[in-house]
């Protein structure tokens, strides 16, 4: 398990407070231990947050006397409350009376939309190499308007470094977009693939050198574990994300076509080569120079003979981050390939729309795109 942040220390009673997941690299909490006057710990850690779910922000006082605890998880909106710090050893305590500050569930909007925002199942399934386990959420549609399944099935992907796609978060529960395709009888799916945050450094690792390949096998994993259960309909499968999801979206197009029927591949990276010296060498290991076979096949348009399905690629052109030259590189592979695909820009926008015009535009796009290919 990890220590993420440093919450506080108090050095007249010998405790210091930080944020970790030994409860689970689902959720996040607060934990203090007593150190010696030489620095090292002489107690195991104690959890101070009692509620199930992710302490996102915690504010020690100096005197170490209470704490304000921010949190949510999937059944509950944030919540911010001042909690009292138990003496050492009496952890228990601190889950006395604490005062509720604020309350996201009071916000009306919340209250409006609560019958559409229903939790998905958070799951654990094995990955392909048969000893990693993966995290991953499903949004399935509502059995009593839609049946038992096999559904059409979109995974919502993210998979590059630093970032974790599946927690007991509130997050999880008010993303729109996968409520959105829910209600409309489609299964949603977020896999946290090998190269994820929050799970250690051998696990983030993994990837280093080979972008584009553990991942496409986890997101297969997880589909194949949908599909096992008699929710996902095999023949009905798309992909969707945006920056390095985008890139993996179009990755798992092309290397897995038995399985992905489209892919929507938003502002994606697609030949390492054009993207930030001072994140891609860290990933790849090395320069293009140094390592081109890596570079190469980690790169989109050396695998574009392999698409069958259906790709849109979606990009701003204005873009400061993944600039526009990476889709405009993908298309004109694509061509070349003789492959069809769709293309929809925004000529004033940057990484990702903006606008609310712009943004309600891409979605119905988007959703227009999906529907038609996984109908």
């Amino acid at each position: 398990w990890l220590v993420e942040e440093l919450a506080g220390v108090d050095e007249a009673n010998g405790f210091v407070y930080f944020l970790g997941t030994e409860a689970g690299h689902l959720q996040r909490h607060l934990y203090r231990v007593t150190l010696t006057e030489e620095g090292g710990a002489t107690s195991s850690p104690e959890r101070l947050t009692k509620d199930a779910g992710y302490h996102a922000g915690v504010a020690v006082a100096r005197d170490g006397s209470r704490f304000v605890d921010q949190y949510h998880s999937t059944s509950a909106p944030a919540v911010a409350t001042l909690c009292a710090l138990p003496p050492a050893g009496d952890a228990a305590a601190a889950a006395t009376a604490p005062v509720q500050l604020y309350t996201a569930a009071s916000d009306p909007r919340v209250d409006a939309m609560a019958a559409m925002l229903r939790p998905p199942r958070l799951a654990s399934l094995p990955s392909t190499d048969g000893t990693t386990t993966l995290e991953a959420a499903f949004y399935a549609p509502d059995a009593k308007l839609f049946g038992d399944g096999p559904y059409p099935t979109v995974v919502s992907c993210y998979g590059g470094p630093h970032v974790q796609f599946v927690a007991d978060s509130w997050g999880m529960t008010a993303d729109l977009r996968a409520q959105f395709l829910r209600s409309q009888g489609v299964l949603v799916i977020k896999c946290d693939n090998r190269g994820s945050d929050r799970r250690g450094l051998p696990f983030e690792a993994s990837i280093q050198g080979k972008l584009g390949q553990l991942e496409v096998d986890d997101q297969v994993a997880a589909v194949a574990h949908a599909v096992a259960e008699g929710l996902a309909d095999p023949a009905r499968v798309g992909i969707y994300g945006w920056s390095y999801g985008g890139y993996l979206s179009a990755m798992c197009l092309a290397k897995a076509p038995d399985v992905f029927r489209c892919a929507v591949a938003g502002a994606p990276v697609t030949s390492w080569d054009g993207y930030d010296t001072h994140y891609t060498e860290r990933y790849m290991g090395g320069t293009p120079a140094q390592l081109p076979e890596a570079y190469e096949a980690s790169s989109v348009m050396a695998h574009v003979d392999g698409v069958q399905g259906a790709l849109l690629l979606v990009h701003g052109l204005v873009d400061e981050n993944v600039h526009f030259r990476h889709t405009a590189r993908l298309a004109q592979a694509m061509v070349d390939a003789q492959k069809a695909h769709e293309l929809l820009t925004f000529p004033n926008e940057r990484h990702s729309p903006r606008s609310q015009k712009d943004r309600t535009f891409m979605e119905q796009r988007v959703f227009a795109f999906l529907q038609r290919w996984l109908a």
